[in-house]
This record gives C-alpha cells, structure tokens and sequence, in this order.
C-alpha cells in the first residue's frame, strides 16, 4: 500500500517530503522551549521517540530556550524584556501566545501538517484557533494536557488574592478541553479529573505517562562521580532534582533538611536545580551548607551522572493540579528509591518501591526520609524494583508507538505503519 494512496482522504492531504515520504506533525508548546523542567522533558522525549518512524516533527515555541540537535525548532520574534525560562506565571506571555498564534499559522500554511499537537492549555486554544480558520486543511488536534490549568495557577500563587479569577480561568479550561479531537493525559489523575470535572468522554481522553531515555537506566561509577563533583563517599546521598519553586515543594525539602541535621551526621543533600537564591539563603541562614550541594541548573543530558550518586531521591510536590511526577519517573529509572506524599498520582507510579509521607503531617517528609536512611539495605532493594517498574512502564520503547496510534486512532489522514 502507498503512503498517497493512503492520505488521500477529503480535500486536503497532509504534506510528504518525495524523498523520504514522510507525514508532517507540528507540535505547538507555549512555553520557552528547551529549558530543564518536566513540561519540556515530556516534549522532548515524546518528539525523540517518534524518529523511529516516517514523521517529520516541527515545533513551534517562544524565542528564548535552548536548541536542542535533532529537532526542527520554529521561534517567535524575540520580546524585549522576557527571559524567564522557570515555571510560573509571567506577564510576557499573553503577546507571546499571540506571537505563536500567528507563527503557527504561518507554518501550518507552509508544512501542511496532518495533526496539530498542542501542548498545555494554551497550546490547545492556539492550535484550535488554527485548525478554525483553516476548515479545508482537515487537521486533527490533540491535547497533551500535563494537569489542571487553574490548580497550577493556584499552585503557583498566581491570582492568589483573586479566587474569583480562578474561578473564571476554570471555566476557560472547561471550554478549551472541549476543542481537542482528542486529549493524551500524562497521568491517571488527569483522566480522572476530565472524567469527573469536565465530562470529557472516555473515547476522548488516553494516558500516555512521562517515560525516561535509555541514559537513565544505565549504572555509571557512583563513587567516581562522587570523586570528581566533590561530593562525600562516606555519606548517604539525598537527592532533590527539579525546580526550586515553593510549588514543586521545595520548602517542604529545605524544612525536612533542617530537621534532620539535628539527629543525622551521616546524610548529605544534593538540590540540582534552579533557581536557586532563596535556596541558598535558607541553608546559609541555618548553617546548613556543610550538608548540602547546590549546583544550580543541571542540564537534562547530565542529570544520569547526578542521580548516579545518590542513594535516595526526594519528590515534595503537594498540590492539586493534577500533574503527573516526571522526576519520579527518572529517579526510578535512576535505581534510586524515593520519597513522596502518598498521593494517588505517586502510589500509581512507584508502587510500594518508594517511602510515603503522610501529607497531613507537617513532618512527615522528614520521617519518610528518616526511615529510608535508617535501613540502607532495604532502600536498596526498593530503588532496584523502582528500576524494574521503570523499565516495564516508563521506558522510550513504546512511547512512539503509542503516540502513533492516538493519531492514527483520531486521524483519517494517517497511516497504519505496521505496513511500511
């Protein structure tokens, strides 16, 4: 069977490149891409995995970001003034949103891609807009939904002072959950959510979890890395990898860390990320820096290396906006058992291979990270069933896959590629 005989459905064919035949796919993400967070870890995993077949994959983003080799990146015109690539609101990103808007529709008209796959709500709402104003270019449009638009503004602090805006960026969710053909979740918590909040129906929502490259799995020299980034061999590791935003509870991991240097001598903290001032101004404050490492922003392709040298893993992320734990992901791909709240979007991820905290106990993280350290051995053998769980569940080998049947599932333009 011919790819053309394939995608020759109504009056619009998506574009193939002669030479190679490949079927075009335009990734739309509001977002400063690539920076090292779990939004654009997602992306870059999700687009990495689809090399494996016939696709070619362009991606439009904001103008600031890192390259990343391997993917056709388009960019906005630069704004002055906007250079903030952590999480969290920012007042750039209305007229950002407008300038992806129009660079979307721009390459849309030069690629002719068969699907539009928004990331976030933002990137839902300007792939809809372009699909509407282009009724003859029959392009499906999918959603990668990573949780609730207005439970992460909550979390944030974003409008704190303001529930009545929440309230209406709620409703806006509503409608924009709406428009998609169809929505891929990243965890079961956001099905749930659009099930429950939204009445989005089941044939319309697909989880496809966060997975972790082949690097994470694999067992580097922990004790010549510890040699080399000068960190102690005679110590149990604790690791935090992520942003160092009160939102992804980094005040929660500081807070455990105090109290732990009161009872333990044998502990060291590693927190890779950024940014990292009001980190470090809490550790100098209570003379904590002779058992913590700040390294700052830790790019993704070196995180293996920094994950390789701890013993136990921190995730502190308490809140309701239904995200799934990308870090958690990578810790069990790394071997490394960890410590979380007991939350079900955590229970469904790492199982009984990691230590939960009760997240009605204001201390409760730091006595899960006490039971861990207080049995070595028996961490050890939690981190390595949290690889195995890994390995089965949130490895790159099916994710392409995956993807591929949504968008054959949801795309009449789209070929079947068990006959190539």
């Amino acid at each position: 069977m011919s790819v053309a005989s394939m995608m020759s459905c109504g009056r619009f064919q998506a574009k193939l490149t002669p030479s190679t035949d490949q079927i075009s796919v335009l990734h739309i993400a509001p977002t400063p891409f690539f920076s090292n967070r779990g939004c654009h870890i997602r992306i870059r995993n999700e687009i990495d995995a689809l090399g494996q077949f016939p696709i070619r994959v362009i991606l439009c983003t904001y103008h600031h970001g890192n390259p990343v080799d391997g993917i056709d990146i388009r960019r906005i015109k630069k704004i002055p003034g906007y250079s903030k690539t952590t999480a969290g609101y920012s007042p750039f990103k209305f007229l950002a949103d407008i300038r992806l808007f129009f660079l979307t529709l721009k390459t849309v008209l030069s690629e002719r891609p068969a699907i539009l796959h928004g990331h976030l709500h933002e990137g839902a709402l300007i792939g809809w807009a372009v699909k509407t104003l282009l009724p003859r270019h029959r392009m499906t449009l999918m959603m990668d939904m990573q949780g609730s638009l207005s439970g992460e503004l909550a979390a944030y602090g974003a409008f704190k002072a303001f529930t009545p805006v929440i309230t209406l960026f709620r409703f806006i969710e509503r409608l924009i959950c709406q428009m998609p053909d169809a929505i891929i979740c990243s965890s079961e918590n956001a099905l749930t959510f659009l099930e429950q909040d939204f009445n989005i129906p089941e044939a319309n929502r697909t989880l496809i979890r966060d997975v972790a490259p082949s690097d994470f799995f694999g067992c580097p020299d922990s004790s010549g890395l510890r040699m080399a980034y000068d960190i102690p061999r005679d110590k149990q590791i604790v690791i935090y990898a992520g942003s160092l935003l009160p939102a992804k509870g980094i005040d929660t991991v500081l807070d455990a860390i105090q109290a732990l240097s009161k009872t333990r001598n044998d502990v060291f903290f590693i927190l890779a990320g950024y940014p990292v001032d009001a980190a470090q101004d809490f550790i100098q404050l209570y003379g904590l820096t002779d058992i913590c490492c700040l390294p700052g922003e830790v790019p993704y392709t070196r995180l293996p290396e920094w994950l390789a040298m701890a013993d136990i893993a921190l995730e502190p992320k308490h809140s309701d906006s239904g995200e799934a734990s990308g870090k958690l992901m990578h810790y069990m791909a790394a071997g490394l058992p960890a410590v979380c709240f007991d939350l079900p979007f955590n229970r469904s991820m790492a199982g009984e291979s990691a230590y939960y905290a009760d997240p009605k106990d204001r201390s409760g993280f730091a006595k899960a990270i006490e039971r861990a350290l207080a049995d070595p051995e028996n961490a050890c053998q939690k981190g390595q069933s949290a690889r195995e769980l890994a390995m089965d569940r949130f490895s790159m080998k099916h994710l392409g896959q995956r993807l591929s049947d949504v968008y054959c599932k949801n795309s009449d333009q789209w070929p079947v590629f068990s006959d190539w």
